[in-house]
This record gives C-alpha cells, sequence and structure tokens, in this order.
C-alpha cells in the first residue's frame, strides 16, 4: 500500500492531467473517466480561486508531504543533507519544509496559469532584471539558449519568455502516457511550443535556433543514458546534461540562465536574466557541464527554498567520464 504522501502526490497528478480537456475522451463508464470528470470539476474551481489563495492551497499541499512520510521528503532531505552538509541541522530542517511548501506553491501556480488567461498571470510579474542581455542576444541572429532550472515558478518564466520571441521547450514527457496530451496542450495554450526529449525533439531545437527563435531547457534535468557527465554540483558529483554545451557549441547561439523568484505573500514575481559563463559551451563536455552547474548554484542563491531539492540529480555513484 502506497504511504499517505504518495497517495496525494498521485491524486495532483491525476488533476494536473485533467487540467484541459481531452481531445478523446474515455468511454464515461470507465473508472478512470468517472475521476478525470471529477478530477476536470476540481480542477475549474481552482484555476477560479484568486492567485494568493491558489498558492495558499498550493502551500498546504506541499506542507503535507513534509508531515507524511512519503518519497518526495526522502530525496530533499538526502539532497540537503549532501549539498549542505556545514550548515547547521536546524537551518536544513528549515530549508527542507520550506522547500516543500515551496514544491506545492510551485505545481499550485502551474494550475492556475494553465487554467487563466495567460495575461492574467504575466501581470504578477512585477520586475524583469536583465532585458538588455536578453536584447542583446536576441540581436545576434543566432537564436537564444534559455537554461530555467527547476526554480520558483519555471512555467511562468516559459509564459514570458513566448512573449518575448517564439520559444521551443524541451520536457520530459511523463512517465503515464495519458498525461503526455493533456501537458503538451496545457503549454501551448500559453504560448511555448513544447518538444519532447527525443531525437525528434532535438532536431526541433536545432531548426528553432537557425530560425533565430529561442529554446528553453532545464539545465538540472536528469539526461538520458550515455548522454550526461558528472560534474560538481555544490561540491558533490552530480549527473548533468551536455545538451547544452553541444547545442551552444554547434550553432553559436549565447545562452542565458532564466529564474523566475516568487515574492512573498503573493505579490507576484521577479523574472532574473544573465548570461551564462562562456564555458557552458566548452568543447570538453565535463568543463562545461562543470560551469552549468556553477550557473545553477548561481540561481539557487537567489531562494535556496525555491530549488526543487526533491528532483533526483544524484541518482547513481559517479564513474570515470570519456
Amino acid at each position: 500500500m502506497a504511504a499517505p504522501g504518495q497517495e496525494a502526490g498521485r491524486f495532483f497528478f491525476a488533476v494536473t492531467a485533467a487540467m484541459v480537456p481531452h481531445h478523446a475522451p474515455r468511454p464515461l463508464s470507465s473508472p478512470a473517466a468517472m475521476k478525470a470528470r471529477l478530477a476536470r470539476t476540481l480542477l475549474a474551481a481552482f484555476a477560479a480561486l484568486p492567485f494568493r489563495l491558489a498558492q495558499s492551497a498550493g502551500t498546504a499541499f506541499g506542507l503535507l508531504h513534509w508531515i507524511l512520510p512519503n518519497r518526495a521528503r526522502r530525496n530533499s532531505e538526502r539532497n540537503i543533507e549532501g549539498c549542505f552538509p556545514d550548515r547547521p541541522r536546524a537551518w536544513r530542517r528549515r530549508l527542507l519544509r520550506r522547500s516543500l511548501a515551496a514544491t506545492g506553491r510551485t505545481l499550485a501556480e502551474s494550475l492556475w496559469l494553465w487554467g487563466r488567461d495567460p495575461d492574467d498571470a504575466l501581470e504578477l510579474v512585477r520586475e524583469v532584471h536583465g532585458t538588455e542581455h536578453l536584447d542583446r542576444a536576441r540581436a545576434q541572429g543566432r537564436g537564444v539558449i534559455v537554461c530555467t532550472p527547476h526554480f520558483g515558478a519555471w512555467e511562468l518564466a516559459a509564459a514570458w519568455g513566448a512573449r518575448q520571441m517564439p520559444l521551443t521547450v524541451l520536457f520530459r514527457p511523463p512517465r503515464a502516457a495519458a498525461l503526455a496530451a493533456p501537458l503538451r496542450a496545457a503549454r501551448e495554450r500559453v504560448g511555448v511550443r513544447p518538444v519532447p526529449t527525443d531525437a525528434g525533439g532535438i532536431r526541433s531545437l536545432y531548426r528553432a535556433l537557425r530560425a533565430g527563435e529561442a529554446i528553453a531547457i532545464l539545465p538540472d534535468q536528469l539526461p538520458r543514458s550515455g548522454q550526461g557527465v558528472f560534474a560538481p554540483f555544490f561540491g558533490r558529483p552530480a549527473l548533468t546534461m551536455t545538451l547544452v554545451s553541444r547545442l551552444a557549441e554547434s550553432s553559436g547561439a549565447p545562452v542565458l540562465m532564466a529564474a523566475m523568484e516568487r515574492l512573498p505573500c503573493g505579490r507576484g514575481f521577479h523574472m532574473h536574466l544573465w548570461p551564462a559563463d562562456p564555458e557552458v559551451s566548452a568543447p570538453d563536455a565535463t568543463r562545461a557541464a562543470t560551469a552549468i552547474n556553477r550557473e545553477i548554484e548561481r540561481c539557487v542563491a537567489l531562494a535556496p527554498e525555491q530549488y526543487m531539492w526533491n528532483y533526483k540529480r544524484f541518482p547513481q555513484k559517479p564513474a570515470a567520464n570519456d
């Protein structure tokens, strides 16, 4: 039997799956279809909530993972202890609680964004720091590679970016195939073009860069087998993708870092943009991955609790990098 926290997580993702209408709904007599109808009803009510109330609901969901035994808490605790071994135990415990609450807010904000007019959400972006870097990168005419880690409201960051220039986003399709179409439709609704992490998706990224468009990548997403190297992340070897460096080296496109920082008390967000270390396009894969992780650390430093610490950056022991 699954732990209560795992059951809560499964229910949340069932709601997420139903956030947009299915083009080919299952027969109404099936249990899955009945659950989907209930989820859509709940989602419609959720999207109608005022933003601050929606955030509060997300906070409650995140704190449920703080109270109940579950995988997200275990992963977060291990990662925080490994990345901040010199910090006092009370500090790490406080970060653990705040990060789980923030992850709940991130999920709630995504639901709210996907269920509302995108303009409503973009009005919550109070300030943008670094627009001059985007203007300079765009003026080069070789496209722009935007790296947005699992930090803050990264779905809102993508929606904001899509308003600046055509944006193709690389995402990993969910394990449950039934979720793929709804998630794709939700992202398309806010103006981005999502492509999967397969050969066809990679070709789409190259085409977008050749057309002078922007692409967005989660640089801390675990790479597929054989497509990553181990590089230090907060002093620990973390399996890190090489895709960003390969795209940058072959296309000549500039690389920007982006982070949508959440302001306290539901006051909105600040968008941060800055040019990545030129080392991210180094021909040596490990050197480039090390530079990428340094930039992710710089992003985390904005607000450590807003990083998704339950993500598995350290899935296995490192072997010698080729």
